[in-house]
């Protein structure tokens, strides 16, 4: 079923599954259009990571 959430809802989600260790593949579309829209609209912001290399 698709249905238009809040993105602050959303993330929320996303947060609440890693805390709980749950997989986050339910969500590769969203998570996609997620990175779309941070890329647009915050793009030039920074953020800490923890880089890991392959």
């Amino acid at each position: 079923m698709k249905k238009i959430i809040k993105i602050s809802d959303f993330a929320d989600e996303l947060m609440k599954r890693i805390e709980d260790a749950r997989d986050i593949d339910c969500c590769k579309a969203e998570i996609r259009n997620l990175a779309e829209i941070a890329k647009e609209k915050i793009g030039d912001l920074d953020i800490e990571v923890n880089w890991k290399e392959d």
